[in-house]
This record gives structure tokens, sequence and C-alpha cells, in this order.
């Protein structure tokens, strides 16, 4: 479906509103209203006004040909024709425009048309594309793992290493109870345990570099 925009400056843009909705009502209820033609060659008749409502601040047309929306604002007047077709649209478009500059000469009124997409916006509401988006938005994936802070991971490894040496230090000084051989075992599984702690403290750093570098 074709659609046309236009943005009137004025600062009388309500009142323009409702002159257009009440001349499109008179149109029609007076079905066999002919207006003079405003341009030689111009011999389309005008098109079947099925129904027309506004307030203060918005307005619908609607026509055999299509419609005309209408939102008034403090200081504009925005128009917005919609149609099936390019030829129907144009005649709205036509016919608008000669209305609204003939009923706004004194304010030396003008329309200029926007072609649009068809995206059921209001009269001037921005399109999709116009509104901002924010930057640099974090992206979420479901199941991704949170990586702690590197002060974090060294804080809770020493902790860790800490607690195991002084488990291996009463292991020793309690041996002579335990017999040397069992104290040596239970050693070892506490070296082992404290080897690999630190080895994997040494990946999560190795990681994390990796990431800053990629993303830097």
């Amino acid at each position: 479906m074709p659609i046309a925009e236009a943005r009137v400056e004025t600062d009388r843009a309500s009142r323009y509103l409702a002159q257009l909705a009440q001349h499109a009502q008179q149109m029609g209820r007076h079905a066999n209203y002919r207006p003079r033609a405003h341009t030689s060659g111009n011999s389309h008749t005008p098109p079947e006004v099925q129904h027309a409502e506004w307030t203060d601040t918005h307005g619908i047309v609607r026509l055999s040909l299509g419609q005309w929306t209408m939102q008034a604002a403090a200081d504009t007047l925005m128009l917005r024709a919609e149609a099936d077709n390019e030829e129907d649209l144009q005649r709205i478009q036509e016919l608008l425009a000669l209305r609204l500059e003939k009923i706004g000469r004194r304010d030396h009124l003008t329309v200029t048309w926007q072609r649009l997409e068809a995206t059921g916006l209001q009269p001037g509401e921005p399109a999709p594309a116009e509104i901002p988006q924010p930057k640099n938005e974090l992206q979420h994936t479901t199941g991704a793992r949170r990586r702690w802070p590197m002060g974090v991971v060294g804080g809770v490894v020493a902790l860790l290493i800490l607690a195991h040496l002084v488990l291996g230090g009463s292991v020793l000084a309690v041996s002579r109870w335990l017999g040397w051989g069992a104290g040596a075992v239970v050693l070892v599984i506490v070296l082992a345990k404290v080897i690999g702690i630190g080895a994997l403290a040494a990946r999560h750093g190795h990681l994390h570099t990796r990431k800053r570098k990629e993303t830097a």
C-alpha cells in the first residue's frame, strides 16, 4: 500500500485539522457535491467520502480511494495519505494539498509530500530505523558461564593453598602418631592438590588474558 506523509509548519494546526475534516464531512453528506476545478484539465470527480471523525489533535477521513489521517501538534500539522495504488494516492494528495493551501493561504501554507513505506505507524511517529538503539549492548547467551574477576580467583586460590599447607604441616606434626608411611601418603595428596589448584589458576589467567586481547 503506497503511503505519503507531509509536515506542515503552522501554529494553528488544530484549527486546520478541524476545517479539513469538516469539509470532508460536508462532501460526504452531499453525494452530488462537485467543487469547481482548481486547475485546468482536472476532470476528476471528487471521491466518495465514507467516514470522517476528528478531535482537537487527531482526525481520519476514509474515502472510496483510500484514507488520510491528521495529527495536530503545537506548531505542526502532520498529514498522511494512504491508497491501494499510485493513481489513487496521487489524487488524495492533490485533493488534500489544494484544500489546505486554499484555506491556509493567509498563512502561506504549503504541502510537500514524502513517500513512506507501509509500516502501520501513526502520523509523525518515527520509523523503526529512526529510533536510536543503545550502543555496546551486552549480548546474553543462554547457558553462558559467568567468568569471575582475576582478583577474586587469585584470592580463592591463595586461601586454598594456604589451607592445604596448614593441613600438610599438621600432618607432619602428628606423623609420629600415625606413622611416617601414612603421613607421607597424606602429604603427597596435599601437595598434589596444591599443584592442581595452581594449574587451574594459571589456566584461568591465560584464558582471561586471551579474552582481553580478542576484545581489544
